[in-house]
């Protein structure tokens, strides 16, 4: 019997990509599966951190413009009688999902050195797998953001059907800009923290604790400032989620244009970029 033997050819050749990655499904699994027993294996509360997470994010910003800023919160959810607590959880779980997979796939390739050195696989499952771990903690806060929501008195509406589409697009940007990032992280460790500060600077440059019609009210006075805003992806698709879970209907489907583009291009980048590098890892790491 032959075995079957992954070489640096084989890593270079960009539209073999899918074929490796569903040949490496089982390896990609028990790695996800691995982050997220070791990230959870002596936490007292273990999951119960995915959950706490987004409910005290949502509890301090929600006192600081109920309480601090009171008054505030009808305008920034549009005049809508929905809870504030509700409109805050629509843009905080798909940020914090997109900031922890970023941070966790950008180090994934040093955190896992050892096995990028000593085993021939499909690389890209590293990075990817950091992602699917994530995943987990997403759909425990979408949980918590639909308990919330009917705990206040809110519906879920046929709106909902396009919460896959929505999240799909966001999925491949993740994956794209982690691909990306993973590798060039390889080679200039400055990428990691380049991330963690652009996570913050991305937190206050998307929509997520008002709304992105204050942006666009500035429109016609900052019209350069609103088109460099609105390179951000998110900053669209955030309000597509907003729309798809607080307001219950179908997303203006120009919120979903440019992420779709942007997505498309960073996950063809991204894959491009990390097949031309990943015979290159091991010199690096």
């Amino acid at each position: 019997m032959s075995n079957v033997v992954y070489t640096d050819t084989q890593q270079r050749r960009i539209l073999g990509v899918t074929r490796d990655l569903v040949r490496a499904r089982e390896l990609l699994f028990d790695l996800a599966w691995k982050d997220l027993r070791v990230r959870y294996r002596y936490a007292l509360m273990g999951f119960l951190w995915a959950v706490l997470e987004p409910v005290v994010m949502m509890l301090i910003l929600t006192f600081v413009f109920s309480m601090v800023f009171a008054g505030k919160t009808a305008a920034l959810t549009g005049g809508s009688d929905r809870p504030f607590a509700v409109f805050l959880l629509c843009g905080l779980i798909p940020w914090q999902f997109l900031a922890a997979a970023l941070t966790a796939g950008t180090q994934s390739l040093v955190n896992h050195r050892n096995l990028v050195n000593k085993v021939y696989f499909p690389r890209e499952v590293v990075p990817l797998a950091a992602v699917a771990t994530c995943l987990v903690n997403l759909l425990i806060g979408l949980a918590v953001l639909l308990g919330v929501h009917v705990a206040f008195g809110g519906t879920i509406g046929l709106g909902i059907i396009w919460f896959p589409v929505a999240f799909a697009i966001q999925l491949v940007l993740v994956a794209g800009l982690v691909l990306l990032l993973s590798c060039l992280n390889v080679a200039f460790r400055d990428i990691g923290y380049m991330v963690s500060v652009g996570i913050v600077f991305g937190f206050y440059a998307t929509p997520i604790f008002y709304p992105l019609s204050l942006v666009m009210q500035q429109a016609e006075r900052h019209p350069w400032v609103v088109n460099l805003y609105l390179l951000n992806p998110m900053a669209e698709l955030i309000p597509a989620y907003r729309q798809i879970l607080f307001e219950n209907r179908f997303p203006d489907l120009a919120l979903l244009a440019w992420p779709c583009v942007a997505a498309a291009v960073c996950l063809a980048v991204g894959v491009a970029v990390f097949r031309r590098r990943s015979p290159l890892l091991s010199d690096y790491l």
